[in-house]
């Protein structure tokens, strides 16, 4: 069974083939072509390819390059398609790829290389369930939690953004999310506030600004309840 994070140099070209896993390419250096079910497109660094089980693919490799490998992500469930093989990542994901690629070392079930790939499920566009079309306007409620979490919010805003009463929305996140929208923010803003913790040496105040949540005293209590340890100790687990 294939790591799942490995860092590999393509060359040359392969044959066209299918894997029983999903996997994500990232290049860290150079550049290569790959196809993916017909669709080609050379990528570099601050791109992405998230190739589906069910997508046969091969690459092209003219120049030297350095790709950062996920295999089997915990977040991506294997039978869920991805309808966008190429992706442009934001500047933090960019940031973070140093990080993860220094973990190929690491064991697979260390709880640094756990951390680091859930973290993942916040920083890169990972396939997932649709939400039923009867509830798209949950899906819009998510949204404004996922990107705008460091603002804030209350449940009767979140609910009028979303054309749903609060009770309506609490019990419609309950069903499809298994928690309450005030709980999914926090966690939200806890996911963030470790990736900021792993990958910069930005102050306690600085990432409890970012995050949106009020000081870095409440920050430390919040971390040390939800993971038993404090932000200065999970930053320093994530050091090599």
């Amino acid at each position: 069974m294939r790591s799942q994070i490995e860092v590999i140099s393509y060359q040359g070209t392969d044959k066209a083939h299918l894997h029983s896993h999903t996997q994500i390419v990232l290049p860290l250096s150079g550049s290569l072509y790959l196809e993916v079910d017909n669709h080609q497109k050379a990528i570099q660094f601050g791109q992405a390819c998230f190739i589906s089980t069910s997508q046969t693919h091969t690459h092209l490799a003219e120049k030297d390059n350095k790709c950062l490998i996920l295999n089997s992500l915990p977040a991506w469930d294997k039978h869920i398609e991805t309808h966008a093989n190429f992706v442009e990542l934001t500047s933090q994901t960019q940031t973070y790829l140093p990080f993860l690629s220094s973990l190929i070392n690491e064991s697979q079930s260390s709880l640094k290389v756990h951390q680091a790939l859930n973290l993942l499920e916040h920083l890169l566009p990972i396939p997932q369930e649709k939400i039923l079309n009867a509830d798209r306007r949950l899906a819009k409620a998510k949204k404004q939690l996922d990107h705008h979490f460091q603002e804030s919010w209350n449940l009767t805003e979140l609910a009028a953004e979303a054309h749903l009463s609060p009770s309506q929305l609490t019990v419609l996140f309950k069903r499809h999310f298994g928690t309450t929208p005030k709980q999914y923010l926090l966690q939200r803003r806890l996911s963030e506030a470790k990736v900021w913790l792993a990958s910069t040496n930005k102050s306690l105040d600085y990432i409890a600004d970012k995050v949106g949540i009020s000081n870095s005293s409440t920050l430390v209590r919040l971390f040390v309840k939800h993971y038993q340890l404090t932000p200065g100790q999970y930053r320093s687990s994530t050091i090599s």
